[in-house]
């Protein structure tokens, strides 16, 4: 049986991430290229279960787009562990302010940008994932004054990080919010938040911790189950919800926001059907995302239950 994402043990130490992250903020980048990429061949070494379920995605992945020359030639795996390395260093350098909003190309056809910049209204809904850097939404956040982002999180995975960044003293207006389930106490705290303004972040590609609340999708040319969580939420607070990516392009983070709903209205009759056809929407955007940064899946575990 395939091991759920939410058991699996955290490889990080706190030790070594804060002294990763005053490497990041002393180093010279020369230098912090070469140990980062010796830390992540210690973790490509050691992962065996990982370097597995990374390239069964590439397979999927290059199946599905038809596009022979998507992937690199030369260890594809290894280069998207190494992709994922920089990922960090740039989760850092965010935090510490050294990667700022004015480094970020913003693609925003919808004008969500301008709804952030002076945060008016009800709060709304950012529906992000686990490819490319999300965490680059700091600098929207050190941008645009007065927005406050909460960021729903399995917090097991996140403590050590969250100390981390307490200690670098990152934006007070980032809130990480543990939430394991979606019950009232849970959702009436959440309607207050959006009621006051304030946005929410959610992931809506990984299964949920309890593993139950599910829909079968097509994603990369096979099914797969994504959470009903982010969508059940969105019509329940009646928010806006937003889809949000952000990728590594030619050394520059390019942050696409786009609207997906004004407001997701379901009924106890027609749910399960209206959940399905969004979170097939939002997979079919994933797989095109996919296809313009292929390396930067960080979705390692079995994604696809291979091993079910």
């Amino acid at each position: 049986m395939s091991e759920h994402w939410a058991t699996k043990q955290e490889r990080g130490n706190l030790f070594v991430l804060r002294l990763l992250a005053r490497l990041i903020r002393y180093c010279p980048m020369w230098l912090l290229a070469i140990l980062s990429r010796l830390v992540v061949l210690y973790f490509f070494v050691t992962s065996p279960a990982e370097r597995r379920n990374i390239a069964r995605y590439q397979q999927h992945l290059q199946s599905w787009s038809g596009k022979s020359d998507l992937l690199p030639a030369f260890a594809p795996v290894y280069r998207q562990f190494v992709a994922f390395g920089q990922a960090l260093v740039d989760r850092f350098a965010v935090w510490q302010g050294r990667l700022r909003y004015e480094h970020i190309v913003v693609e925003d056809p919808d004008g969500i940008h301008k709804q952030m910049l002076y945060a008016q209204g009800r709060g709304q809904i950012l529906i992000c994932s686990h490819l490319g850097n999300t965490e680059i939404s700091r600098a929207l956040v050190s941008h645009h004054k007065g927005l406050v982002l909460n960021i729903l999180i399995h917090s097991k995975h996140a403590r050590k990080y969250n100390a981390v960044m307490a200690d670098l003293g990152a934006d007070n207006d980032i809130r990480l919010l543990q939430v394991t389930e979606l019950d009232i106490d849970t959702m009436m705290m959440l309607q207050q938040r959006v009621d006051n303004g304030e946005w929410i972040a959610i992931a809506a590609d990984r299964e949920p911790v309890r593993g139950e609340k599910v829909v079968p999708v097509s994603f990369l040319g096979e099914t797969v189950a994504f959470p009903q969580g982010p969508w059940l939420m969105a019509g329940l607070l009646k928010a806006s919800v937003n889809t949000l990516f952000c990728i590594r392009q030619q050394g520059r983070y390019a942050l696409h926001i786009k609207r997906m709903s004004d407001r997701i209205q379901w009924t106890r009759h027609d749910r399960d059907e209206v959940i399905r056809l969004w979170v097939q929407r939002y997979a079919q955007q994933l797989e095109q995302v996919c296809v313009k940064a292929p390396l930067q899946w960080f979705n390692f575990y079995d994604f696809w239950k291979h091993n079910d």
